[in-house]
């Protein structure tokens, strides 16, 4: 799925970015959804057909507080003779709905999708093809608002006919049994991490995740998964610090990253960046050594990751080769902080 959007306009949740880095793999994309939909969905699915759609025509304003997948998948033949469907398959719409309570009005947003969808298709002369809608709710609390229109907007029984119905299918995550978070390595990640990512326990289930992990995937994917492991509880968990993520990782992965890694090339190019400063400057704080030059180029790392997940400018070179590790900590602890302290969208 690609989309331009304005800056304003991206989702920065980084429950969105872990949920949809998980449904960009088609493997995960397939569990979830098969494991998951209410069964009188998937039982007329097939679902080794799943394929993403683009959704690139979906106003930014309709996307703006959302994030959102489109898929596609054949339904079974005999469901598509007995209703005599003019095409063999539907869609799939899964709205990711991260907020820490439940948004009253979220019917009416799914509406605005799926009625821009037909409307796309009547205006390219393609078929109206049915839409499945699904919620992936991460909150707090549990769901309590509207499933259906007809809660939403109550009526005279006999005026339903004349009235659109519609009713959200919502898996909601953090209320999951934790024997039913199955499928590939990734997908058991990314559930885990939604329902416990802001809690206490996160260190205890991070362990076994990489226990997972380190037993399911070749260690260069192990890596790229741990990338986005790192980012999503240096965004949302308050307890589990950068030092604390490392020396997790460093139990199941004692060696240092090989070269390509994601990792790597973010502490190559610190590297590079920390010591043409130094030598431009001649100053000794611009050349750490050893272990306190490769901390201090992680915490570099880590305040810019930040600052980009809160939207603020990244900090240059400048600002930051003149602070020691002490320092350099506070401004870490100072951005979490914020992150945490964000408030709901």
């Amino acid at each position: 799925m690609t989309t331009e959007e304005n800056p304003d306009e991206r989702i920065q949740s980084p429950h969105d970015r872990l949920i949809n880095q998980t449904l960009q793999q088609i493997d995960s994309a397939r569990a979830l959804l098969s494991e998951h939909l209410p069964r009188e969905l998937a039982e007329h699915l097939q679902f080794h057909t799943l394929a993403p759609v683009d959704t690139s025509f979906i106003d930014a304003n309709l996307r703006r507080r959302f994030a959102d997948r489109l898929f596609k998948v054949d339904v079974a033949p005999e469901i598509v003779k007995n209703l005599g469907m003019k095409v063999n398959y539907v869609y799939i719409f899964v709205l990711i709905d991260h907020k820490s309570t439940d948004e009253p009005f979220t019917l009416i947003q799914m509406l605005g999708y799926l009625v821009r969808i037909w409307e796309n298709a009547l205006a390219n002369r393609q078929p109206l093809v049915p839409i499945l809608p699904w919620v992936i709710y991460n909150g707090i609390g549990p769901w309590r608002s509207s499933r259906s229109l007809a809660e939403l907007i109550p009526v005279p029984g006999n005026w339903k006919r004349y009235l659109p119905a519609m009713e959200l299918a919502i898996l909601d995550v953090g209320r999951m049994d934790d024997a039913k978070m199955t499928g590939d390595p990734i997908l058991q990640v990314a559930l885990a991490l939604l329902k416990y990512g802001r809690g206490l326990e996160l260190e205890s289930v991070l362990r076994l995740l990489f226990e997972l992990l380190a037993r399911a995937l070749q260690p260069q994917q192990a890596r790229d998964v741990l990338d986005t492991i790192r980012v999503y509880v240096m965004s949302v968990n308050p307890v589990v610090g950068e030092e604390k993520m490392n020396d997790l990782v460093s139990e199941f992965w004692p060696v240092q990253p090989e070269p390509g890694s994601v990792a790597d090339q973010l502490i190559k190019k610190g590297e590079a960046r920390g010591i043409a400063i130094g030598e431009a400057r001649g100053e000794a704080k611009g050349e750490t050594r050893g272990e306190t030059r490769g901390k201090a180029l992680e915490k570099w790392n880590t305040i810019r990751m930040l600052q980009s997940i809160l939207g603020l400018q990244e900090s240059p070179d400048e600002d930051l080769v003149d602070k020691d590790l002490s320092e350099l900590q506070a401004m870490i602890e100072t951005l979490r902080v914020q992150v945490i302290a964000r408030p709901s969208e």
